[in-house]
């Protein structure tokens, strides 16, 4: 997870994107995380299972929301979707191979989104009719829909649990989703990524040269990074510059040894020094980012932490604070980009009957091979992009645009109804 937002900062570089929303839609989870000013948001500690982790992690909200989630009625008779997830063994309905339950993939094949020899590159054929059966028995009929009814409220369903989970790490933690560009990665997210940027009333997407494969593209990409921190129980009111710039310096000896044996010269590193800072009584911390330590920095890092707690909760007081821990990180940026995608013999353009309202049967989109476009090509919506590792549907309204460095970028150019 934490390489797909790697991948999708990098996204954003190359867009001229700093503030960004990343989801990395696979086959079981959606991991949705914030990048603000081109850093992504960190937090301090974390839990697996019921036990605390206190380490420095990406600050990555997951959900099940994938191709392969479930779909069904609760016992009150209501569409839910998730967690539960077909996996790819037997997998969705439409794969063939003993499936035979509803899923958003399924979903995704009777809206007519996916093509039935396309996905995997073509090595995965894709039988309509299980799925059909599926989505009939187990949620049309119950519901008293049509079966294409059926299959876009499974879409919608889905698509409101992934806006409620982008609300969550935007909305909650004080940041307008509206002022960020939405980063689609994952083999799935480029159907949805439309449905949610209208639900948030984000304006622009960015999708990756080669979406299914960004975690990975991520990791290559990745700087050396070492974090180095010591508890430094310190109030404000008697802040010591003389104390914290000789712990920092013994915080860089030993950040500056690690990185080392990763094999970069110290002096090659970009340095970042930090405090945990809380009230007084409080038991969580704010990291806030410290420039040079001198008499006036107890100032600055007092209204800083006052500014950063309104963002996060919406209030803070005029009260004694404290610094908890010193931090220091040490960086490198080996400078290794996400690269283009691989360009083969592309398919000619073709039109395919899709469902994109309610009730408002189906309208012809153009089906076009990514491999097809190149930087500065322009498409409007209804369409369809395919590729050997997503899919990515141009809704009504919606035009697609190529750049340079291979990224594809949604841009909402009318008003339309959202979906």
């Amino acid at each position: 997870p934490a390489a797909g937002v790697v991948a999708g900062v990098e996204i954003g570089r190359s867009a001229g994107r700093g503030d960004l929303i990343t989801i990395d839609m696979g086959g079981t989870s959606s991991d949705i995380s914030l990048v603000r000013g081109g850093t992504p948001l960190v937090r301090t500690e974390g839990r697996i299972e019921r036990f605390p982790v206190r380490v420095p992690m990406m600050d990555i909200h997951a959900i099940g929301a994938g191709g392969g989630s479930i779909a069904m009625l609760d016992g009150a008779g209501g569409l839910v979707v998730g967690p539960a997830s077909a996996g790819s063994d037997p997998g969705p309905a439409c794969y063939g191979r003993g499936g035979t339950r509803p899923t958003v993939t399924d979903a995704s094949v009777l809206l007519g989104y996916l093509g039935l020899d396309r996905l995997a590159g073509g090595t995965l054929t894709i039988d309509p009719a299980p799925a059909r059966e599926a989505v009939r028995r187990d949620i049309a009929e119950p519901l008293g829909l049509s079966v294409d009814d059926a299959a876009l409220g499974i879409h919608r369903v889905v698509n409101a649990q992934m806006a409620e989970g982008i609300r969550l790490v935007s909305i909650e933690r004080g940041h307008d989703p509206r002022t960020f560009s939405l980063v689609a990665m994952g083999g799935a997210a480029g159907l949805h990524a439309a449905a949610l940027a209208e639900a948030l009333g984000i304006t622009e997407i960015l999708l990756p040269a080669s979406p299914g494969v960004a975690s990975a593209l991520g990791l290559l990409s990745a700087p050396v990074e070492h974090e180095v921190l010591r508890a430094t129980p310190m109030r404000l009111a008697e802040f010591s510059a003389e104390t914290v710039r000789s712990v920092l310096a013994e915080l860089d000896i030993e950040a500056a040894a690690l990185i080392a044996l990763d094999g970069v010269a110290p002096e090659d590193a970009e340095v970042r020094h930090a405090a945990d800072v809380c009230f007084v009584g409080q038991a969580y911390t704010i990291t806030i980012p410290l420039d040079a330590v001198d008499e006036g920095t107890a100032a600055r890092l007092y209204a800083t932490f006052l500014e950063a707690h309104r963002t996060l909760y919406g209030h803070a007081a005029e009260a004694p604070v404290r610094i908890v821990n010193l931090r220091t990180t040490h960086r490198f940026d080996a400078g290794r980009r996400p690269g283009t995608a691989e360009v083969g013999a592309a398919r000619p353009a073709t039109v395919r009957p899709v469902v994109l309202t309610v009730g408002g049967g189906r309208v012809d989109a153009a089906v076009v091979d990514r491999a097809s476009l190149a930087p500065g090509d322009t498409l409007d919506g209804p369409a369809i992009v395919e590729q050997a590792d997503s899919t990515t549907l141009v809704p009504a309204g919606w035009q697609a645009e190529v750049l340079a460095a291979g990224t594809m970028t949604l841009r909402h150019v009318t008003e339309e109804t959202p979906r």
